[in-house]
């Protein structure tokens, strides 16, 4: 029987701009769908998407930087987010203890507010406006730069570079200017990190690259690999939540208002954001035997990716979720994964993110957006430049 196909080019500027069409048009083909365009398996339904993160083995699902480790050439080594078990445990494990809820809200959460009040508060001060990347998102660059052990002089530098990794990221479909841009950027983040690792290696001082250092078995390519692996997580994808949280509270003003007036639901308006548009559209995953599943047989090596954000409106877990409303009662999404790999900051971008919109809406509650532009990144979708016009302020 011929499997249902719904071909997308995941380049299209027009697909960027809003997904959600094709992914119900994805979903009303079949839980298992080929994408002829792009050689890949799509699976829209959520069950289905916690079905395959979840194989907690890696007995029928591998991540695809295990089996095809020149798609995340970017990586010099595996990371816990390109190694199967055993290696995924050995390679998060270490690192899990510094980014719980209770660690980063103890050890993070004073100085994520500090950071904002400092660069958010000069808004109340006669600013009309301010740049949404160079101000607003700045926040979590600051802040991998600092657990890191970066100083200050280099922040625009670790901006810098995972912005030329994540925007031009296609899985092995770079275009050559994006995959030059992506290796020149590695380059001289790699060479960066030697020197940074053997400076951590010999005055030990107390941060999380030092922790890395010191991880038992670990190879210096594994110690860059983890740490780029956390700079591209911690910067790049909060800061376009960030900016979409923004875009979002902007076309609903009235679900704003709400936010303005009742502080409290600005957690919950989080993840009810995170559900209805996400940053992190799909996951790749790599069929590592023969299978029937949703139907649908797969051969060892089928690429399968994984609709994040159709997972996250499919209507057999969500009433109405093409409807977005910051009062929904909390069900777990998938816009930081699920499963084993399960994205390690989350607790960190969701306590940056609060804090910020937080601060913002107490500070500028009638911000208003212009220029936003979300780039030609699909698989990290958000905006990638614009402004916050500040508009009425109230007092610090």
């Amino acid at each position: 029987m011929t499997p249902p196909r719904v071909d997308v080019d995941f380049s299209d500027p027009g697909l960027i701009a809003d997904p959600f069409p094709v992914y119900e048009e994805v979903r009303e083909a079949g839980r298992v769908v080929w994408n002829g365009a792009a050689h890949v398996w799509m699976v829209p339904g959520y069950d289905d998407c916690v079905e395959i993160l979840s194989d907690t083995k890696g007995a029928r699902f591998g991540v695809i930087g295990a089996r095809y480790p020149e798609l995340t050439f970017w990586f010099d080594a595996p990371n816990m987010i390109i190694a199967d078990p055993p290696d995924h445990r050995r390679l998060r494990q270490g690192l899990a203890k510094s980014f719980t809820p209770a660690a980063i809200e103890r050890n993070w959460a004073p100085r994520v507010r500090a950071v904002v009040e400092e660069l958010l508060v000069p808004l109340a001060e006669g600013r009309d406006d301010v740049d949404l990347i160079s101000d607003f998102t700045k926040i979590p660059v600051v802040i991998v730069a600092e657990m890191l052990g970066v100083p200050e002089e280099r922040h625009e530098d670790f901006r810098r570079w995972s912005n030329a990794v994540v925007s031009n990221l296609r899985w092995g479909r770079e275009d050559p200017e994006g995959r030059r841009l992506m290796d020149e950027a590695v380059a001289e983040l790699n060479a960066y990190l030697t020197e940074e690792i053997e400076r951590h290696r010999r005055d030990q001082p107390d941060d999380l690259l030092t922790v890395i250092v010191n991880m038992p078995g670990w190879s210096e390519a594994e110690m860059r690999s983890g740490a780029v692996n956390l700079l591209l997580a911690g910067y790049d994808t909060t800061a376009k939540l960030m900016g979409v949280c923004l875009d979002v509270l902007e076309r609903h003003p009235d679900q704003r208002r709400l936010l303005v007036e009742k502080s409290a639901l600005v957690p919950n308006a989080i993840e009810e954001i995170l559900r209805w548009e996400g940053v992190t559209q799909l996951m790749p995953r790599v069929v590592k035997k023969d299978i029937v599943f949703g139907g649908t047989p797969l051969t060892r090596d089928d690429v399968v990716f994984v609709l994040l954000a159709a997972g996250n409106r499919d209507p057999a877990r969500w009433s109405e979720p093409w409807r977005f409303d910051v009062r929904r009662p909390y069900q777990q999404n998938l816009g930081f994964g699920i499963g084993p790999h399960i994205c390690i900051g989350a607790p960190l971008a969701r306590v940056e993110t609060r804090i910020a919109l937080e601060t913002l809406l107490r500070l500028a509650p009638e911000y208003r957006l212009r220029g936003i532009d979300y780039g030609d990144a699909f698989f990290a979708r958000g905006p990638e430049s614009g402004l916050i016009e500040i508009g009425a302020t109230t007092a610090a």
